[in-house]
């Protein structure tokens, strides 16, 4: 039985192709208008001199070499859209690499439709200075394009950002602990089927093994995800609201195409072609407020009133630790329909990419020749932590104990990055020295080839293959404390999914403490197998399209 089916996603990126090519040649060949900065972020404007002179100092990859010169360039651009990857990988070996020199990289992405690619030598230097040199966090809004979407306003005040860093750091993240572990028991019974399926258990009923199941493997895996997330966001109860789920995986779905679309529009053409492709994501936005909206005002509400079951703790979940939050910035900042928009920028940047990054593992996990090793590998594993730990995956000395997973799980990111070039940052204080006596005029933005720096031979053995005990193997066979394997939630110059440095995503202790949770209950209760072959990854422009179509057959293990 074929269940795979073409996904809104696709659709929408075919859309794109249509959509945009003659954008592309018509604003290519206009005279580019000077890049605007939002005077409230960035006090600086391009330096057009100093930046034509970088661009001629520097080498580029992936330009056109068509006759005639008026085609040249929006050939580049085109072709940008479907070779990125390839001329980003010819950067980094001609230039990073055998130089340890940046490039240009021509692109869509960028608003002056060129980016300089620095090389890894210079990672640790660049993700370490400050905001007010390189602009990380609104490089980032304006490569999500978020503007065409919500009211970034909310971005005025990263509390809800500041809130991330409190409640779910790595001190704090255990207390989540529980609740997650058993909203993933109740979404896989609900989603996947089998024991564990919310209120249709029998305490008397024998387990048995079940048939299996056809499913769409990438929905399968995030929408379990994306259940277990909103129970962190909006506690138990709402996590379960099948309209809200619904509504924002269908917001989330049209912000994603969206972006690709912007992504490969000239930047002369983004307000236009921004307001039209914006109009689902700010649709589905809307019917999403209606489910928040009374929720945050009761919630400020009681939290107003200081009733005794908030004063007791009750409600433990991140609205709450938001209202508090936001109530000590001053009360205009309680706005209801403020908050909500925090809340589902988060939804989208927080909960679906733990869906993203469970979703691959899996896929990653059913692909690969040695998928009986691995899963039988990561069943001993948990089952032998089982035996120990009285608590199950609500059990943080269990959770932390999950190597083999949690290799797993930073194998996948690793080979699954989500962008090819990624760590943007705008240049806008002086002009940034990267060597050789080359400057970074303001308003140029500045990257790192992370797909390539991920994929490094000199850094990983057969570094193409997934091998999901590449990390937690050395560790075992050595047999020590002292050798200690890269988690997951750690950033190194070669796995850069959660950043780098200052600026790496505080999130990224929530992320690994529940993906591990689910990857564990899903090998100890579930059998998952591959119904056709693996699909091959694909990019279009900078954006590493997921599987969204792959199908797999799942049934619940006798237990």
């Amino acid at each position: 039985m074929n269940v795979a089916h073409t996904s809104p996603t696709a659709l929408v990126f075919a859309i794109a192709l249509i959509l945009t090519v003659l954008l592309i040649l018509i604003g290519s060949t206009r005279s580019r208008p000077k890049t605007k900065f939002n005077s409230k972020y960035r006090q600086n404007h391009h330096d057009k001199l100093s930046e034509a002179h970088l661009f001629d100092q520097l080498p580029s990859v992936g330009v056109s070499s068509a006759r005639f010169r008026f085609l040249r360039e929006p050939l580049t651009l085109i072709g940008s859209w479907t070779h990125l990857t390839e001329n980003t990988l010819s950067g980094f070996n001609k230039f990073s690499k055998i130089f340890n020199q940046p490039f240009i990289l021509p692109s869509t992405w960028a608003s002056n439709s060129r980016l300089v690619i620095l090389p890894p030598s210079q990672l640790h230097t660049i993700m370490n200075k400050p905001e007010s040199e390189l602009s990380a966090f609104w490089a980032l809004i304006e490569h999500l394009m978020l503007q065409y979407f919500i009211d970034i306003s909310v971005f005025d005040n990263l509390i809800h950002f500041d809130v991330s860093k409190k409640d779910l750091s790595r001190t704090n993240v255990h207390r989540q602990a529980a609740s997650t572990a058993e909203e993933i028991e109740l979404a896989f019974g609900d989603i996947w089927g089998g024991h564990g399926t919310h209120g249709d258990k029998d305490d008397n009923e024998k387990p048995r093994m079940a048939e299996w199941k056809y499913v769409n493997g990438w929905e399968a895996c995030t929408r379990v995800i994306l259940r277990v997330g909103m129970r962190t966001l909006v506690g138990e109860g709402m996590c379960r609201d099948k309209n809200l789920l619904r509504q924002t995986e269908l917001f989330s779905n049209a912000l994603f195409g969206g972006v690709a679309i912007l992504h490969c529009t000239p930047t002369i053409f983004r307000g236009f072609v921004g307001a039209i492709v914006g109009l689902p994501t700010r649709w589905y936005g809307w019917k999403c407020s209606r489910i928040f909206v009374p929720l945050v005002k009761e919630r400020v509400r009681l939290w107003k009133a200081r009733e005794d079951a908030m004063i007791r703790g009750e409600k433990n979940d991140f609205l709450q630790w938001l209202i508090t939050r936001c109530a000590s910035h001053g009360p205009e900042h309680l706005d209801p329909h403020k908050i909500t928009t925090r809340m589902l920028a988060l939804n989208t940047m927080f909960v679906f990419a733990m869906g993203y990054v469970f979703a691959h593992a899996v896929i990653d996990l059913c692909v690969t020749p040695n998928r009986d090793e691995f899963f039988a590998g990561l069943e001993e594993e948990c089952t032998k932590l089982l035996a120990q730990h009285p608590g199950g995956l609500a059990d943080r000395d269990l959770i932390d104990k999950l190597y083999r997973a949690d290799s797993t799980l930073r194998e996948s990111m690793r080979l699954s990055a989500i962008s090819v070039v990624s760590l943007p940052r705008d240049v806008v204080g002086q002009p940034l020295d990267i060597g050789n006596g080359m400057f970074v005029p303001a308003g140029t933005r500045i990257a790192f080839p992370t797909l390539h720096m991920q994929l490094d031979p000199d850094l990983y053995q057969d570094a193409s293959r997934f091998d999901a005990f590449r990390f937690s193997r050395p560790a075992e066979e050595a047999q020590s404390a002292e050798h200690r394997q890269d988690l997951m939630y750690t950033p190194t110059p070669g796995f850069l999914p959660f950043g780098y440095g200052r600026k790496a995503c505080p999130g990224r202790w929530y992320v690994s403490q529940t993906v591990k949770q689910a990857l564990a209950y899903l090998v100890l209760h579930y059998d998952v197998e591959l119904v056709e072959p693996g699909p091959d990854r694909k990019a279009l422009l900078n954006t590493m399209i997921p599987p969204t179509g792959t199908p797999l057959r799942i049934r619940r293990k006798e237990v």
